[in-house]
């Protein structure tokens, strides 16, 4: 994954060729060595700078577009946003949280309006549909603040399967964590993608949800990262979700 660009937002048209899929950057230079890329109307010369969605690049006369680069942001939602690219009715949507990025991404799955933590925002459909279908048991782990009591009964509950909407749902896993005062947290991991699922799950067994927080995807965790805030993915951390994802 390279963002990088010449000032300007230039570019080499043997890099573009390359990034566009006509031929390797080396085979690109041999393509405009023979005369047949032709920029604006006029023969491209080796080592010519080009600007992706302005200029007319052709190559044998057939026009060349830009590829999509693809972009991996991860953001720390805080509660009182959408996860979504619209709203009709003008509420806080996440994209608004990311001004900075250009390019069209989109939130991969979902996090509720009054939920707040990891999501994922791409232009990668591949990668979105890996990490969201069920048969690729992408894990997400939450911290779910409760109100009710301990009660190890309802952990071994939602770890032997819960009906929802006609369908048993197991979590991967499920427990109680060490919480200040009297709060009462769960740690849950699924990797189902009903909506509502882990509200649905902690309803079932007797307990409402105060605050749900998501603290992972696959390998990728939200620590670190404050509320509001969002960061490029490494191309190490896309390979692993990639990997995560492939199995």
């Amino acid at each position: 994954m390279d963002r990088r660009r010449d000032r300007g937002g230039t570019q080499r048209i043997s890099k573009f060729l390359a990034q566009a899929g006509v031929a390797s950057r080396r085979a690109a230079d041999q393509l405009i060595q023979q005369g047949r890329v032709t920029v604006n109307g006029k023969v491209a010369v080796l080592g010519q700078k080009i600007t992706p969605g302005t200029d007319e690049i052709l190559v044998d006369n057939k026009p060349v577009t830009p590829k999509e680069e693809h972009v991996y942001v991860m953001l720390h939602k805080p509660a009182g946003y959408l996860s979504t690219c619209h709203d009709p009715f003008g509420r806080p949507i996440v994209l608004s949280l990311i001004p900075e990025i250009t390019q069209r991404v989109f939130p991969v799955g979902r996090l509720d309006f009054d939920s707040e933590g990891l999501l994922i925002l791409t232009n990668d459909g591949h990668l979105a549909y890996l990490l969201t279908h069920p048969k690729h048991q992408v894990i997400k782990e939450y911290v779910v603040e409760v109100s009710g009591k301990r009660d190890n009964s309802k952990i071994n509950e939602l770890l032997s399967g819960i009906i929802i909407d006609g369908k048993k749902v197991y979590v991967d896993y499920a427990k109680f964590l060490d919480s200040p005062g009297s709060d009462l947290r769960i740690l849950i991991g699924v990797h189902e993608g009903q909506k509502h699922l882990v509200k649905q799950l902690c309803k079932a067994v007797g307990y409402r949800v105060k605050q749900l927080i998501r603290t992972r995807i696959g390998p990728l965790a939200i620590f670190g990262l404050e509320k509001g805030k969002w960061r490029y993915l490494t191309q190490k951390e896309v390979q692993a979700l990639y990997k995560a994802a492939r199995g």
